[in-house]
C-alpha cells in the first residue's frame, strides 16, 4: 500500500492534540476524520482542515485547552514541514520573515490631518518633521509569495507624496536605508513587525541629522550620535514576536534581542503624567531599561517593552544639561519606543506621546506645552489609523 506521507503527518499532528489535555480528545477524533472526508485528498485540503481545527481550538478558554503554546508550536511545525506559507493570518516572506496582508488605502485624510498640525506649528514660527519608517516588507525587494498582498509601501509612498506636495518636511527612512546599503532583513525581527533596537537607534541619529539639515537646529556635538558610544548586549533566541505568537516558535524560528545602553554618562528626569507615577531621576539604564521584561516566556512575554515607558501614553523627559534648550513633542506609534528614548540626550525638554494611549484634551495639552519642534513618526502599516494616530484635535468628537 502506498503511503501518503503528508496525510500521515497531518494525522500524527492531530493525534498529538490528545496530549495537550483530555478535554481536547473528542475534537481530536472529529478532526482526524476530517482529513479523510470530501473529494480532495491532497495536502492543500489537509492543511485547510488543520487550519480550521487550529482556529476552533484556539477559541477555547485557557482552562479548557491545556498547554496552548505547545499546540501553536505543533501547528507551526506541521505547516513548516508541509511547506505552508500562510497560517493564522500570517505570511512567511521569501526572506523568512513573517508579515500580514495590508490592503491598498486612500491616504488623503491622514495627509490633511498632518498638514493641519504642520500649519499650527508654522503659524507660531515653529518647526515640524514627519518621519515614515521602513516596514517588515521591504520597498525595494520582492519577497511576498504569489497570491498574497501587502500594500503598506504603496500607502506610505502616497502619503509621503502628498506631504511633500504641501511642502511639509518629511524624512523617508526607507530611502535612507537604501542609500546606506543597509540589510533590510537584518533591520527587523523575523517574528515581529517591529524594527530591532539597533535600527531604532540608527533612526534617532537620522532624525537629528535631518533636523540639522533642515536648519531646525544647529550642528550637534553629542556622543549619542555615535553608535560606537553604546554597549550592545545580545540575548539569543529569547523573543517570539507578535506574529510568531500566532504561528509558534518552529514556523519561522526565534529572534535574538539586544539591550543597548550608553557608554557615556547620562542623567535626566522622567515623568508619566497620565499615570501619576511621580518624577524619577537617574541614568538612561536606570530609567528606561526594564530587564525584567527579558525573562523568557515566548507566548506571554514581550522583550520589546524592555525599552522606555511609551505605553503609558505621555512620557516627559527633562535634561538640564542637554546641548539644545528646546521643547520637543515627539509623537509616534510603537516603532518610536526604541527611537525617541534618545532625544533627551539632545533636548532639554521632550514629551513623547503614543497617540494610541492619549488621554484628555490633546488641543489643550498642545497649547500648554507649546513645543518648539514637533516630530511625528509612523510606520507604513498604520498610515490609516484615523481615530488614533491622526485625530490630534478631536475632529471626530
Amino acid at each position: 500500500m502506498k503511503i501518503d506521507y503528508k496525510k500521515a503527518l497531518a494525522i500524527i499532528f492531530l493525534i498529538c492534540l490528545f496530549y495537550i489535555g483530555a478535554e481536547t480528545l473528542p475534537l481530536t477524533a472529529i478532526h482526524i476524520s476530517k482529513v479523510f472526508t470530501g473529494s480532495r485528498h491532497d495536502v492543500v485540503s489537509a492543511v485547510e482542515r488543520i487550519d480550521d481545527s487550529y482556529r476552533e481550538m484556539l477559541g477555547f478558554d485557557r482552562h479548557n485547552l491545556q498547554n496552548k503554546g505547545f499546540y501553536i508550536n505543533l501547528h507551526g511545525l506541521m505547516a513548516r514541514l508541509m511547506g505552508q506559507r500562510y497560517i493564522n493570518e500570517r505570511i512567511k516572506l521569501d526572506n523568512g520573515h513573517l508579515t500580514e496582508e495590508i490592503e491598498r488605502e486612500e491616504t488623503a485624510f491622514a495627509a490633511m490631518q498632518i498638514e493641519k498640525f504642520f500649519d499650527r506649528q508654522r503659524e507660531k514660527d515653529k518647526d515640524f518633521l514627519f518621519v515614515i519608517t521602513p516596514n517588515q516588507v521591504p520597498k525595494y525587494e520582492s519577497v511576498i509569495p504569489a497570491g498574497f498582498m501587502n500594500y503598506s509601501n504603496e500607502n506610505a509612498d502616497e502619503l509621503i507624496g502628498l506631504l511633500r506636495g504641501a511642502n511639509i518636511p518629511a524624512l523617508d527612512l526607507r530611502e535612507e536605508m537604501l542609500d546606506e546599503g543597509m540589510d533590510h532583513s537584518a533591520a527587523f525581527f523575523v517574528t515581529d513587525h517591529h524594527w530591532t533596537p539597533e535600527t531604532g537607534l540608527w533612526a534617532y541619529i537620522k532624525i537629528i541629522e535631518k533636523l540639522v539639515q533642515e536648519g531646525t537646529i544647529g550642528p550637534v556635538e553629542s556622543p549619542s550620535m555615535d553608535t560606537g558610544e553604546y554597549s550592545i548586549e545580545v540575548f539569543e533566541d529569547i523573543f517570539l514576536g507578535s506574529f510568531g505568537k500566532r504561528t509558534g516558535r518552529y514556523f519561522a524560528g526565534l529572534d535574538d534581542f539586544s539591550v543597548i545602553t550608553p557608554k557615556f554618562e547620562t542623567e535626566f528626569s522622567v515623568a508619566t503624567p497620565y499615570k501619576d507615577d511621580g518624577e524619577k531621576s537617574g541614568s538612561f539604564s536606570e530609567l528606561l531599561i526594564d530587564r525584567s521584561k527579558l525573562e523568557v516566556d515566548f507566548f506571554e512575554g514581550n522583550p520589546y517593552v524592555t525599552y522606555g515607558l511609551a505605553a503609558k501614553g505621555l512620557v516627559r523627559y527633562t535634561n538640564e544639561n542637554a546641548p539644545i534648550d528646546l521643547k520637543v513633542l515627539a509623537i509616534g506609534d510603537s516603532f518610536s519606543h526604541v527611537t525617541y528614548i534618545y532625544l533627551p540626550f539632545i533636548f532639554s525638554e521632550c514629551d513623547q506621546i503614543d497617540m494610541r494611549y492619549i488621554e484628555g484634551d490633546f488641543e489643550r495639552y498642545y497649547t500648554e506645552f507649546d513645543p518648539d519642534i514637533v516630530i511625528m513618526l509612523v510606520n507604513p502599516a498604520q498610515v490609516m489609523m484615523e481615530n488614533t494616530t491622526y485625530d490630534f484635535f478631536n475632529d471626530f468628537g
